[in-house]
């Protein structure tokens, strides 16, 4: 055979595979960074849900404080009155006791809600770190077939040359 456009169409091929071998070996670094960047992403969310639970306990303790603190202003306030402590007295005094624990419970229930959303945000991007990972692995894969196939078509080309 001769030297043709069989042979020039072989060499294309083979060039053209080349280039889509790099393409692939390119987007697969690319898509490790990505990775990497969602489990920077997924750490950040794992630390905030940390940071979260100790807040919402500090908060907590901050609440408590400040609902004995007003009681005891009360009882103080009563006594020096010269009041009993009981009907309006002891009235008064649970339902402030009954507004600190309300107020408590809102505050820990927003908290548990805070940290879930910052468990499930971390879980997102470890999820979405491990996808472009295994987009890189198919890259690379894919640049490995491009490098046969470009073999294929060289070798191709040179037999359309001799054969």
């Amino acid at each position: 055979m001769a030297f043709g456009t069989g042979t020039i169409n072989s060499l294309g091929g083979a060039v053209q595979d080349l280039f889509a071998a790099e393409a692939h070996e390119s987007k697969a670094k690319g898509l490790r960074i990505e990775g990497e960047n969602y489990d920077l992403a997924s750490k950040f969310s794992q630390k905030n849900e940390q940071f979260t639970e100790t807040s919402t306990a500090i908060k907590q303790a901050q609440l408590d404080r400040e609902t004995f603190k007003t009681i005891g202003g009360q009882a103080a306030d009563i006594a020096g009155a010269g009041f009993a402590s009981s009907g309006s007295a002891l009235d008064l005094m649970r339902d402030s006791a009954s507004q600190g624990a309300l107020t408590k419970a809102v505050g820990a229930q927003q908290g548990l809600i805070t940290e879930e959303g910052y468990k499930v945000q971390a879980q997102t991007y470890t999820n979405m770190g491990e996808a472009a990972r295994m987009a890189a692995d198919a890259e690379d894969e894919a640049a490995t077939g491009a490098r046969w196939s470009a073999g294929f078509h060289a070798a191709s080309a040179v037999g359309s040359v001799f054969f």
